[in-house]
């Protein structure tokens, strides 16, 4: 199937124009749709960065605040359509467009006689072995798995295969200078990805996303576009985790559009909600990316029944129920009679609150107090509560003044890196710092020595 792509030829003095991620064109895949306009929300943004930049512009054709559409078939085809303005332009081989045409390979499209963009053929895009993506989404800490996809890069002669080989030497110990300045280019390119659906950071590992952060704010009637926009960019393809910020009132179609949407290499996802959301929106759960299996939940206060939401979620297959970051200090009892009834369901509460005298009340072999991304937890010296720390998430840290720093975690408040068993202050209490492997053993240990030296008190 033929590859097409769109470039530009010429524009005025003054106008500034951008595709997608800072790319040199504009690169779409079938059942694409995108916009030529001015507004920050097009695909192909025009930018005139003054006033006679812009009169140009208008003196020469240009109508709207959307000008075009283009579209791309599933056989690799492209359309143009007129947006319906009162401009003169948009021009294909400079006669006026009225509706919508096809377009060939040479073609040029014209918003303003003096803004010219041509259809191109471009070679078939490199599409990575899927098994590889998968692989390294399966498990995005493996360094064998990144080498193996490292080195179907680089025999590709892969744009990014520079990054993905540098970046495996620095996590070996091996440096090469003379390729740093290549790297850099390669990384600041790479890393480049539409700023009106991801928060930054991410976490990303060879030129690949392997978690992120969704946001979802007001919906509009462009959401689901830029979602399978943002979905099918190239550097996702390795998409291992994703945490939805729902902000305000969200419904469960919207919920159920996002997972839809995601790539099907998705292994964990996260909802955190900045209010109360009726067990109707969890309902959206159901609709599983098909190689998911840990759903974590960030539920705020007031929380209602937790049978419906733990039966919700291991009717639609979810292995792991996550429920970091929702109080649970006073559910203890509901959850052991739910941790006991649903023993193929493995749920994880680090991070709720739950002190040291309901943990031994609560824990089975289907409970873990860490997730499995966790490089480190801290104890309320107090309450004995867990809270989790894992570095591609490292800010989220509880408010409290952590940071990773390469392998160890440094205390912003003092300077100094922690060692396990370390204690410190933050938020107006004492923590207490634990590493070690596997860490759910390890702070078992802690609370089983805790638990026993306050029997011994007592």
């Amino acid at each position: 199937m033929p590859r097409f792509a769109l470039e530009l030829v010429s524009a005025p003095p003054g106008v500034r124009v951008t595709f997608p991620g800072g790319a040199p064109r504009l690169e779409g895949l079938p059942g694409a749709r995108f916009a030529i306009g001015r507004v920050p929300d097009a695909e192909v943004v025009v930018v005139p960065e003054t006033p006679a930049a812009l009169d140009a512009l208008i003196q020469n054709g240009w109508g709207g605040r959307r000008n075009a559409f283009l579209y791309v078939a599933e056989d690799g085809r492209w359309d143009v359509e007129h947006a319906g303005h009162g401009g003169a332009g948009p021009f294909v081989n400079g006669e006026p467009l009225r509706g919508r045409r096809a377009l060939l390979a040479g073609d040029e499209v014209a918003p303003a006689r003096v803004l010219v963009f041509r259809l191109v053929e471009v070679e078939p895009l490199l599409r990575e072995p899927p098994e590889m993506l998968d692989a390294v989404a399966e498990a995005p800490d493996d360094l064998g798995r990144w080498q193996v996809l490292a080195d179907w890069l680089v025999e590709h002669e892969a744009a990014h295969a520079l990054m993905a080989a540098y970046e495996l030497k620095l996590e070996q110990g091996t440096n090469d200078p003379e390729l740093i300045g290549d790297y850099v280019a390669v990384r600041r390119a790479r890393q480049q990805l539409p700023t009106d659906v991801f928060f930054q950071p991410l976490a990303w590992r060879c030129g690949y996303v392997v978690s992120g952060t969704l946001s979802l704010g007001p919906r509009d009637s462009h959401e689901a576009q830029r979602l399978g926009r943002a979905m099918a960019l190239p550097q996702l393809a390795a998409l291992s985790k994703v945490t939805v910020l729902a902000q305000g009132t969200v419904s469960a179609a919207r919920l159920e559009g996002v997972l839809a949407a995601l790539p099907k290499t998705v292994r964990t996802v996260g909802f955190q909600f900045g209010g109360a959301v009726p067990t109707t929106v969890l309902s959206a759960l159901h609709r599983r990316p098909p190689q998911a299996h840990t759903v974590r939940l960030h539920l705020s206060d007031p929380l209602g029944p937790l049978r419906p939401v733990v039966e919700l979620v291991a009717a639609a297959g979810w292995r792991v129920l996550d429920f970091e970051g929702t109080r649970l200090a006073d559910r203890a009892a509901e959850l052991t009679t739910l941790v006991r009834q649903q023993a193929g369901l493995t749920f994880v509460l680090g991070g709720t609150s739950i002190g040291a005298e309901a943990v031994s009340a609560i824990d089975a072999d289907n409970v873990r107090w860490v997730p499995d991304d966790a490089a480190a937890l801290v104890v309320d010296e107090v309450t004995g509560a867990a809270l989790p720390l894992c570095r591609a998430r490292s800010g989220f840290v509880w408010g409290l003044p952590l940071e990773p720093l390469g392998e160890a975690w440094l205390n912003q408040a003092t300077g100094a890196v922690l060692s396990t068993g370390d204690t410190f202050l933050g938020a107006g209490r004492r923590y207490r710092f634990l590493q070690g492997r596997p860490l759910d053993d390890v702070y078992r240990v802690f609370i089983a020595r805790r638990v026993a030296a306050w029997l011994a008190r007592t």
